[in-house]
């Protein structure tokens, strides 16, 4: 994370300790989306919360994280109901470890 603070904070560790927050609480919210996403096998609106959630995920450091983000996004825009959803169950498990204080 000092990487990112660095890089992305300009060296402000209180910003990205109040960035984290806000999206921890914001991946508490994208894991349920995701999970109804997954569930009506709706794909598009998997694809939208994977690629925000890939911009995200790389502002706070979290690179694979962010490359699996990228991986869902990607199956999802080319219609991989099965692999989506299987690579979202991944992820969904990454942002409820990273949204638990």
């Amino acid at each position: 994370m000092a990487n990112a603070i660095a890089t992305r904070f300009g060296g402000d560790a209180a910003l990205y300790r109040e960035f984290a927050a806000d999206c921890a609480a914001q991946f508490a919210l994208d894991v349920v989306a995701g999970r109804a996403a997954c569930e009506a096998r709706d794909l598009s609106r998997l694809r939208r919360l994977a690629h925000d959630l890939k911009s995200a995920l790389t502002l706070l450091g979290h690179d694979g994280a962010s490359s699996l983000a990228a991986l869902v996004e990607g199956q999802a825009a080319a219609g991989e109901v099965d692999s989506a959803r299987l690579s979202w169950q991944s992820l969904d498990t990454l942002l409820t470890r990273l949204g638990t204080p």
